[in-house]
Parts: structure tokens; C-alpha cells; sequence
């Protein structure tokens, strides 16, 4: 297929045989999914018109991360937009994964041409056959934990001995000590809360990664991209065998049984391509 300037080239991933699953449509709808071989080794693009593409996405993503200035209709539109171009790239790469092991591409990726498609899968042929060994036979997810701090700070306030002490003692006081006291063990609270938040988040995350093959923390996200009410205090991706799944999904319930009476929930999500293990 030739390829002039601005059209270029979509890539979602690779494959190390080739897939039988094609028929599948572009992230530009107008151009149908087909494969590049080279060396054993399959990228699995679509033609595109790059500065059309580059106009959609930066405007959808732009309104979204903005939204506090968009209106109500606009940054609907915008989510919309973002959702369908998100969701056409990842149909394609859950399709593929579904047949065979899939080293997926970032979001966005773009080559400029089929020269440029071989290059890569010359140049870094080594790393990608060995992601493919290792991603053979798993499969990414993630893990949310969220936290009531409201409802977590008063477990602590009613399991922490010197705390509970220093509330029975401010009851005997004099107003004004009382006030000073209360000052004092609001710090204590909130340190003592943020610590044992902080232990808790690491035992949860290494109960879950002794299920994976291998286990990486990501940055937390703000309110206004989860949409919750409590703060995300654990986000976490893990690779897990295909026969480890169920294990790793039940004993993500039984953390959320555990931590749940101290204001924790915990979300699973999968399986996923394994994005944040390239």
C-alpha cells in the first residue's frame, strides 16, 4: 500500500505469527486493519491522515483535561470523541489478543510509512520477541484502592491506645486545655492516619503481587479524573498468568472484605493488554 505525505501509519501492536482476525475497521474508520511482516514479527497498523487524526485527538484530550473552563455540552462532545478513538484503538488490540499475544503500542502511536514500520521492527526486534515471550500465556490488570480518610481517620482515632487514651483525658480538662488538646491530637490523628493509610496501601499491593508475575505502582489520579468521592491511594498494575487469574481476583475480594470496615474499597479491572509492561 503506498503512502504519501500526510497519510501515514496507525500501529497498535505486534504479533509474532500472524493473526487470523483482519476484517477489522481503523481508528479513521475509512481504512481497514493489515499487517507488516518482518523478521517473525507482525505490526498490525492502519492507514491515516496524520494532521486529521493529531486535530481530533488534541482536541478531544485538551477539552477533557480542561474541563473546569468547557462547557457542560462541549466537554460531553469532547469525552465522547476521546472515548470513540480511545475505544476503536483498543478493540483492535483486545481482537488480536484474544487469538495470540499481543505487544501493544501506546495510544497515538504513528509511523510515517511502511519504511519506518520495518525499521522499528528491525531495530528493536530483540525486545520485542522477548515481550512477547514473557506475555504469553497473561494478561494485565489493574487494581484501584480508594479511601474514606473521614471514616479510616476514626478506626485509627478508635484502635490507636494513645489516642483513645488522650479523648478520655481531654474530657476532664478545662475548656481552654480541652482546646489545646483537641489542637494536639488532630495532628497526632492525622499523622498516625496518613501512616498506617501508607502500610496498609503496601500490603495490600504486595498481597496482590505475590499472584503476578510482575507488579507495578502508577500514579494515583485526582478526584476530578476518577469521579469518586474518595482519594485514590493505590493504583496499581500487575501481570498475571491466565490460570492465576481467578486466584489474583479472589484474593482482591477478600482484601476489599477486610479493608472495607476501615472506609477502603478496592476495584479490579481486567483482563487488559499488557500496556505497562512494555
Amino acid at each position: 500500500m503506498a503512502m504519501t505525505a500526510p497519510t501515514g501509519l496507525y500501529a497498535y501492536g505486534l504479533t509474532g505469527a500472524r493473526p487470523q482476525q483482519l476484517a477489522l475497521p481503523g481508528i479513521d474508520r475509512r481504512y481497514p486493519v493489515f499487517v507488516l511482516e518482518k523478521r517473525g514479527l507482525h505490526a498490525i497498523v492502519s492507514a491515516i491522515d496524520i494532521l486529521d487524526f493529531q486535530a481530533r485527538a488534541k482536541r478531544a484530550f485538551a477539552a477533557l483535561t480542561q474541563n473546569a473552563g468547557v462547557e457542560a455540552g462541549s466537554a460531553s462532545e469532547a469525552g465522547a470523541e476521546a472515548e470513540t478513538l480511545l475505544q476503536a484503538h483498543e478493540h483492535v488490540v483486545a481482537t488480536l489478543m484474544q487469538e495470540m499475544p499481543v505487544v501493544p503500542f501506546t495510544f497515538g502511536t504513528i509511523l510515517r510509512d511502511e519504511q519506518a514500520a520495518m525499521k522499528l521492527l528491525r531495530d528493536d526486534e530483540l525486545r520485542f520477541k522477548s515481550l512477547l515471550a514473557v506475555f504469553t500465556g497473561k494478561a494485565e490488570w489493574g487494581v484501584k484502592v480508594y479511601a474514606d480518610r473521614q471514616q479510616f481517620a476514626r478506626h485509627v482515632a478508635q484502635t490507636t491506645p494513645v489516642l483513645r487514651e488522650q479523648t478520655e483525658q481531654r474530657a476532664r480538662l478545662s475548656r481552654g486545655a480541652a482546646y489545646l488538646a483537641s489542637r494536639k491530637m488532630e495532628e497526632e490523628l492525622k499523622n498516625s492516619a496518613a501512616s498506617r493509610l501508607a502500610s496498609i496501601t503496601v500490603t495490600m499491593f504486595h498481597a496482590l503481587a505475590d499472584l503476578a508475575c510482575e507488579a507495578k505502582p502508577n500514579k494515583t489520579l485526582p478526584r476530578k479524573l476518577t469521579g469518586k468521592q474518595s482519594d485514590m491511594v493505590l493504583n496499581a498494575a500487575y501481570l498475571v498468568e491466565s490460570e492465576q487469574a481467578a486466584r489474583f481476583c479472589r484474593q482482591g475480594q477478600a482484601l476489599q472484605e477486610q479493608y472495607a470496615p476501615l472506609g477502603l474499597s478496592l476495584e479490579i479491572t481486567g483482563p487488559w493488554p499488557p500496556y505497562n509492561f512494555i
